[in-house]
């Protein structure tokens, strides 16, 4: 694992850091490559119920370290490109456990389109935000920025973004409803976590099941809706989380989730 980005897990919560604030934490492969692996890592271990990607102090992410950038040849064929078209770049959407950005600084390029794929987004004061692809003569290369950007904003707004590169402050993110909160930088940590324990608190079993049928709910008609809905409607109901929900329930204890 690239030892510029630091993966911690404490009480539940998986946090991981990106930490080269002399580049702005701008991505090398290798960085972005030990985000996804300790994303990975995470989401396989039943003892995680958030993750939570940040960076240093004042810093989140610059986007790509462009001196890293290769050329794509005039014979390369998007067929042929298939990491690039296998969703392998969606890890955080991709992923069972709830997965919160915490923003302080900076999100452009790369930075905002893995902001724009987590759950949920929070930021400090100092956050600004730009999809400047198109002044690098490109468009948001994940596609997050172009697919989920829309129906995080609406239509109109994500197309003034993505065409403009603009930066908009944090304030502005938040009123568009690109973010969940703004909160003092000393207290952005401490706000995710708690943010973390509420959306992990139930049975990471119904969890899994209900963010992939929100993911998906815009791109299916209501009756393709309804057939996943009710499969996984089936599958909750025939688990253990399921039987213990209602026992603590009608016990008045909490209830202790496996995740079966």
């Amino acid at each position: 694992m690239d030892e510029r980005i630091k993966y911690d897990v404490s009480d539940g919560i998986a946090t991981i850091t990106i930490d080269r604030p002399e580049k702005r934490n701008a991505l090398t492969y290798s960085m972005y490559g030990a985000i996804r692996e300790h994303t990975l890592e995470a989401d396989a271990d039943p003892q995680i119920g958030a993750i939570i990607l940040t960076g240093v102090p004042g810093q989140y992410c610059a986007g790509t370290d462009l001196s890293e950038l290769r050329e794509v040849g005039l014979e390369e064929k998007p067929e042929d490109r298939l990491s690039h078209r296998d969703g392998s770049h969606w890890f955080f959407w991709n992923a069972t456990t709830p997965v919160i950005a915490a923003i302080d600084g900076p999100a452009a390029g790369l930075g905002v389109e893995l902001s724009t794929q987590a759950d949920f987004r929070i930021a400090s004061e100092n956050a600004r935000f730009s999809w400047i692809f198109v002044q690098r003569g490109l468009i948001p290369d994940a596609g997050m920025g172009t697919w989920l950007l829309p129906q995080i904003v609406g239509l109109q707004q994500a197309k003034r973004l993505v065409l403009s590169g603009d930066f908009i402050d944090a304030e502005e993110a938040r009123r568009i409803g690109f973010l969940l909160d703004v909160v003092p930088a000393e207290g952005l940590l401490d706000a995710a976590r708690a943010l973390a324990k509420s959306v992990s608190s139930g049975s990471p079993f119904a969890i899994a099941r209900a963010k992939s049928l929100l993911n998906w709910s815009s791109s299916r008609t209501r009756d393709e809706h309804l057939v996943e809905h009710v499969t996984a409607l089936t599958e909750c109901q025939q688990s253990e989380d399921h039987r213990e929900g209602v026992a603590a329930f009608l016990a008045k204890r909490p209830a202790v989730f496996t995740g079966r």
